[in-house]
């Protein structure tokens, strides 16, 4: 089996102490080349299931031991915030009230997503570049998330293109900030995007109302960035019977990562 390296962390900037997993090609201790990198929210959730919230992952370790012919990447995974994870992934502040969900209450949640991002850029970046044989550059650099990581990364993609410029958006939960969201679409030059996936489960929720507000959001948003993206740089799906779980996400990560980094 393939295994995956932990570095800990502590922040100043988020106040926490932040676990970065680290997977490495199968090839990486048999040469000396360089591989591009895929940073990834939600780390916790990607290798393991003893750190998974419940007890699934991403598949990513076995969709390399199944797929020798996905391509060698460096995949960073980032681990959540716990409960400051809405306040780091999502950049501008909502109430789940507003947005459908009043059993979570009144409080004010978001905001924070710059520093999470500045702290991946100016701290994390770094130290991976200086521990293993990177490419360095934005066009050889990519983020990916799901749900709020998948909104954050779609923020990332209109925002640090400095950094990026391979972008993976799943399950986006475009909803809860859209008008906002919307509107920063509209005025993005997305000139530095290589590659950017999108897609959206028609099954997100169990609520069927709730699962056609995150494909009309979805679809709303590819509407406004299609046009800024070369066709072939771009791809967007509705996923059949597709629910918002780590399950799902691993069934489709294998052509994600092959969009995303087989030019």
């Amino acid at each position: 089996m393939k295994e995956y390296r932990v570095i800990r962390m502590f922040s100043k900037e988020l106040n926490r102490e932040v676990r970065v997993s680290v997977m490495l090609p199968h090839t990486y201790a048999k040469s000396e080349r360089f591989y591009p990198v895929l940073y990834m929210h939600d780390g916790q959730n990607l290798f393991d299931p003893l750190t998974s919230y419940d007890g699934t992952t991403w598949g990513i370790l076995e969709a390399y031991e199944n797929n020798p012919d996905l391509p060698e990447v460096i995949i960073v995974g980032i681990d959540n915030g716990g409960n400051e994870r809405s306040n780091e992934l999502v950049p501008f502040t909502f109430k789940f009230s507003e947005v459908g969900s009043p059993e979570y209450g009144d409080e004010e949640y978001g905001g924070n997503t710059d520093v999470y991002l500045n702290y991946i850029v100016e701290q994390i970046k770094p130290l991976i570049d200086k521990q293993f044989r990177t490419f360095k550059s934005p066009k050889n650099t990519a983020l990916m998330g799901s749900s709020f990581g998948g909104v954050c990364t779609t923020y990332a993609a209109m925002n640090y293109g400095k950094y990026f410029s391979r972008f993976g958006c799943v399950s986006n939960a475009f909803y809860v900030i859209q008008n906002e969201l919307e509107e920063m679409a509209k005025n993005a030059d997305l000139s530095h995007v290589k590659k950017l996936y999108m897609d959206v489960g028609n099954k997100e929720s169990s609520n069927s109302i709730d699962s056609q507000n995150y494909v009309e959001s979805n679809n709303a948003m590819y509407e406004i960035i299609k046009d800024k993206i070369s066709k072939n740089r771009i791809a967007f799906e509705v996923c059949e019977d597709a629910k918002h779980h780590e399950r799902d996400w691993a069934k489709r990560f294998p052509n994600i990562i092959k969009f995303l980094f087989n030019d």
